[in-house]
């Protein structure tokens, strides 16, 4: 698996590394990491007072109902850009990259409940299980941090969670050994620590972020 995001005033750097190893390896699988994004809520839940959206009476004694206002959510962070010509950059690739492009992932590891159960019964290959391919635009936020320089000291840092989603899918019980040439603060070390990978090997170049990835393994899970 690769991680690479790019700048906007780049966009072809993520595609022009992926073919360069194309005679190397077969391009398997490719993901959407994404950092942020502002969906349409028009579910039925619960609104604060002067949401657009908030169910009302048509008159005293009616009906609640809701208007057809869309109340737009925002999820996540990313890096705000002041721009004229581009959008805010809030998403990454990860590319799963094979030998033969022929092998078997576990996708139901990481997979998400149907929302119409109906789906259930009407489709064979869900063998009663709800439970489906997660797909891959994978939403996975960072943490709310107070202070970058002690909890995030590294300038390009992946949440956690991305490694564990990777591993998984993969598949736990066939990583006998998990690689990670640009180990940072440890957040692929710490991943594979949660998934019990038998043998972990990283490196970096950096020894203050060297130090505080072992810092961070030592610590309690």
């Amino acid at each position: 698996f690769l991680n690479i995001g790019s700048a906007p005033s780049n966009p072809m750097l993520p595609h022009e590394f992926a073919m360069e190893l194309r005679d190397l390896l077969v391009l398997q699988n490719t993901i959407h990491w994404i950092k942020s994004i502002a969906i349409e809520d028009r579910r039925c839940s619960r609104r604060p007072v002067g949401d657009p959206t908030r169910a009302h009476e048509t008159q005293p004694g009616g009906a609640s109902h809701r208007e057809a206002a869309t109340a737009v959510r925002s999820y996540g962070h990313f890096k705000p850009i002041s721009s004229k010509r581009f959008l805010n950059d809030c998403h990454e690739y990860v590319f799963h990259f094979t030998k033969t492009g022929q092998v078997e992932i576990d996708r139901l590891k990481i997979g998400v409940p149907y929302q119409d159960k109906t789906n259930i019964a009407r489709w064979s290959h869900t063998r009663g299980s709800d439970l489906r391919c997660r797909g891959n635009t994978w939403f996975i936020p960072f943490e709310t941090i107070q202070s970058r320089a002690k909890e995030r000291p590294h300038p390009a840092t992946l949440p956690v969670q991305l490694a564990e989603w990777c591993i998984k899918l993969h598949g736990v019980s066939r990583v006998q050994t998990m690689l990670d040439p640009f180990l940072g603060i440890g957040n692929s070390a710490v991943a594979a620590q949660k998934c019990c990978v038998k043998k972990f090997i990283g490196f970096e170049i950096d020894e203050n972020y060297l130090a505080e990835a072992k810092r961070r393994l030592r610590q309690p899970a």
